[in-house]
């Protein structure tokens, strides 16, 4: 398997959408996903969901 990519910059968008800023996904778009309550319980990157663990 391929090195993770180290960690890199990202600027929040109106709504629940964020941008990447920096490095080697530069551009690339996402949203986070909230619960009932409005809590942050998942990231989506490039059509993956990346859930928050308790």
């Amino acid at each position: 398997m391929p090195a993770d990519y180290d960690p890199f910059d990202f600027g929040l968008l109106p709504g629940n959408e964020y941008i990447i800023t920096s490095d080697a996904l530069k551009g690339q778009r996402g949203f986070f996903t909230r619960d009932e309550s409005g809590a942050v319980v998942g990231a989506d990157l490039a059509g993956r969901l990346f859930r928050r663990l308790p």
